[in-house]
């Protein structure tokens, strides 16, 4: 199923900008979450290629200046497992955006609910001249504190795929 790059990311966005800024609670984007003027946002849908298939990404994530983050993500797979976060932090430098959370829903068996999810993604740019973004493969499983001590750390070092349908905004 073929995504719409404009779309997706102009609807997401327009969700973010609907809700009111004094709000208290921000719903879906998870508690505490206070909306406001943002201090960086990481959103994208598409998929990527890998050997089984088409792999599907979603995500929306909403950093304020105060270190409160809010949003989601959902990875699906070519014969559709999937796996979804709320996402617990997110760290930004320059076009690349690290989120992790923690897996509230899946029906692939070996996805544990309750465990830390990681993933990372570049943001190469718009147009023709641009370089394909970046999705990493997502981690799931991890251990309570690994989702913090992933987004302090910033690696790079999980596989990455580039976006063959679809788009990856950092902010």
């Amino acid at each position: 199923m073929p995504f719409m790059r404009s779309t997706s990311i102009t609807a997401a966005m327009l969700g973010l900008l609907a809700c009111d800024p004094g709000a208290e609670d921000a719903g879906a984007l998870g508690p505490s979450f206070r909306l406001g003027l943002p201090s960086h946002l990481v959103i994208g849908s598409g998929h990527v290629e890998q050997t089984a298939g088409l792999r599907e990404f979603t995500f929306h994530v909403v950093g304020q200046l105060d270190g409160s983050v809010g949003g989601s993500y959902k990875v699906v797979l070519a014969n559709g497992l999937f796996f979804e976060a709320d996402v617990t932090c997110m760290a930004v430098s320059g076009n690349i955006g690290w989120i992790a959370g923690t897996i509230r829903a899946t029906n692939a068996a070996p996805v544990v609910v309750g465990s830390v999810s990681t993933v990372f993604v570049i943001d190469n740019g718009e147009g023709e001249g641009a370089a394909a973004d970046i999705v990493s493969l997502a981690t799931f499983n991890g251990a309570a504190g690994a989702d913090a001590a992933f987004c302090a750390n910033r690696p790079l070092a999980l596989a990455q795929l580039a976006v063959t349908d679809g788009n990856v905004q950092v902010r």
